[in-house]
This record gives structure tokens, sequence and C-alpha cells, in this order.
């Protein structure tokens, strides 16, 4: 008999983590706790007794993150995984271009907040047996492009952190891995870049599927690893990066 399959998911209410509500809600076998810092309305079935919603959650502020643990710990009675979809990006503007203010929002979004959940779950999902630990990247940072130098910082950051955790914790059955992306198929990225090859870009649910995949494998011997994901797109692999953004 398969045990039953739990998942905590935070900041569910960015696109890719209202994808993952979508897809792993629609498994009646998983358990779901799910947060965000502002409350979203979800597609979830009414009167669901395996999707727990606790909303108004910074995961930069320790007393949240301390009262979402306890949570979980009620709410979840054995092995967890963890994704973590919280981020921002500020959008493509030289180093001088983002204020401190606007860059603190950057690292506090997608990286002090990932070290903050793992901070407090890792200890708990010790103590049931391990799980799988999700972060996001992007692909972008290993080209270093310019105007995008704050968030290539921060998610060059989640990168590092996700390889100690996998190192620290294998011995304790824990698996962590980033998931680095290419452009994901949102409205607001279309906005952004209105003459972009959006019809390669990333569809969340196939994210969501891949990943959901990658966490229930049998054979758990990718660790630490930056997974990259994207499709083929002529503009992006002939245009240079200029153009792309400046299309």
């Amino acid at each position: 008999m398969i045990d039953q399959q739990s998942f905590v998911i935070t900041g569910v209410s960015s696109f890719l983590g209202r994808a993952f509500v979508k897809t792993l809600s629609s498994n009646k076998s998983y358990k779901l706790f799910i947060t965000s810092r502002s409350k979203f309305e979800f597609d979830i079935p009414s009167g669901s007794k395996d999707v727990l919603y606790l909303p108004g959650i910074d995961l930069t502020d320790e007393a949240d993150v301390d009262r979402m643990t306890k949570e979980i710990d009620q709410f979840l009675p054995g092995k967890f995984h963890v994704i973590n979809c919280l981020g921002h990006f500020p959008g493509y503007k030289t180093v001088a271009e983002i204020d401190i203010q606007t860059a603190k929002k950057v690292f506090d979004s997608n990286i002090l907040a990932l070290y903050s959940v793992a901070c407090k779950l890792l200890p708990l999902m010790c103590e049931r047996n391990g799980g799988h630990f999700i972060g996001f990247s992007t692909h972008t940072l290993y080209q270093h492009y310019p105007k995008m130098v704050a968030f290539s910082a921060a998610k060059s950051a989640v990168e590092s952190l996700i390889k100690g955790i996998a190192n620290e914790y294998l011995k304790k059955g824990i698996h962590a891995n980033t998931i680095s992306l290419a452009t994901l198929q949102t409205e607001i990225e279309i906005k952004m870049k209105p003459k972009g090859d959006s019809k390669n870009w990333l569809n969340p649910d196939e994210v969501c599927k891949m990943v959901e995949d990658l966490i229930l494998q049998p054979n758990q011997l990718m660790n630490g690893n930056v997974i990259h994901v994207y499709k083929h797109s002529d503009s992006y692999f002939n245009d240079s990066y200029f153009n792309r953004i400046n299309s």
C-alpha cells in the first residue's frame, strides 16, 4: 500500500503556486497545506478535508513561520514534501535603476523566505522520515544577463542553498533540488514581452507535472541538482538577448 502523499506549497498566489494547487488538489489521494501572504481564491472542491489554506503568512517573519510550522505539524500526520513558489521579479532594470528597497524585496522574496521555510520545516521533515524540498531558479543567471542582476543574484543564492540542504540532510532522507525555469507562459510575462515567442514558453501546468513526477519517482538518485526546464525557441536560440528584451 502506498502512503498518502502530502505537500506543503508556499507562495500559492503566484502563477506557479496556483498551478500547483490546481494540479495537486485534483488528486484525491493527496493532502495539501498551502500558504500565501495575500489571500487568494482557489478552485478547490468545497469542504475538502485534504486541503488546508493558511493565508496571511509572511515567510520572512519568524512568528508567522512558527505559526505555519505548528499548523503543518497538526495537519500533516506523516512525511511531506515542500514546494516553494514564492519569488519576485522587479522587471528588466539595471543595478542603478533598482533602489535598495526594491532589491530588498527581491532578496526577501526569493532567498530569505526560502531560508526561513527551510530553517523551520527541515527539522520537522527529519522527524517524519524525509521528503523532497524544491526551490525555483532561472536559467538566465548562467548568462549573467544585464538588466536582471538583482534577480539573478537572488536565484544564484537559491541554488546554493538547495545544494547545501541536499548535502546536509540526505542522511535524514531529504532530497533537495532546484528547478531552473525558462520564461513561464503567464499574463504578466506576455504583457512584459508582447512580441516574445510565447507559444514556446513553459506552461505552468507542465512544470507542475514534471515536479510531481520528480518528487514521486521511486528511485531518488537526483539530489542537489539544478534541473533546467525549457523548450526550443527559434527566437531564444537565434536572436540576441538585447533584441528579445527590446521587442
